[in-house]
């Protein structure tokens, strides 16, 4: 049905045919070789003939517009696609920018993470706020500048001046040159 809808151009054209060469077979005017020929089938015949060349050649065309309307359906598929998996790609993009743009500007941590709760006011809750900052050594807190303290501060929200107050530096200092004896002294049992 759908064929019929989308060819009814071609249909119609056949419909035509047909009437138009059935009017001159059965209904249009006669004379004595139209009645022989009558008499014999020979219009009817070809009335039928042409009927079915016709026949043929419309359900050719209906054949051939839907072959290139699968096509085109299968590449506009391809095309959707593909279009859907490049907005995938660019929206994980941009947000992974975005979660890097929320990050400090902090050196990076180089080697494996250390147990920052050993530090004086670090527990669970900072430990882990501090891991999604990219916080994870010693060694990366001992290096801090003024400048690095200001911008892990703006992202430790209640947890804002602990840095200073607790002077982790300091104290990761210790931690990283390994001096349990000098970090006792001046911070207490490990």
């Amino acid at each position: 049905m759908d064929y019929l809808t989308a060819n009814w151009p071609w249909v119609l054209i056949i419909l035509l045919i047909v009437i138009v060469v059935a009017w001159w077979a059965l209904g249009g005017p006669k004379d004595d070789a139209q009645n022989e020929a009558s008499s014999d089938g020979n219009i009817l015949k070809k009335a039928a003939d042409t009927a079915t060349g016709a026949a043929a050649s419309a359900a050719e065309t209906v054949k051939d517009t839907a072959d290139r309307a699968v096509s085109t359906a299968a590449g506009a598929a391809e095309t959707v696609a593909d279009t859907a998996s490049d907005a995938a790609s660019s929206a994980k993009d941009m947000v992974t920018d975005a979660i890097d743009a929320l990050k400090p500007k902090i050196a990076a941590a180089v080697g494996d993470p250390d147990d920052l709760r050993k530090i004086k006011g670090v527990g669970p809750k900072l430990n882990t706020l501090l891991g999604t900052l990219g916080v994870s050594r010693y060694d990366q807190i001992a290096a801090w500048t003024a400048a690095d303290i200001a911008e892990v501060d703006a992202h430790l929200g209640n947890f804002k001046g602990r840095v200073s107050r607790d002077n982790w530096t300091d104290q990761a200092a210790y931690l990283a040159k390994d001096d349990v004896a000098g970090f006792e002294k001046k911070y207490g049992k490990l």
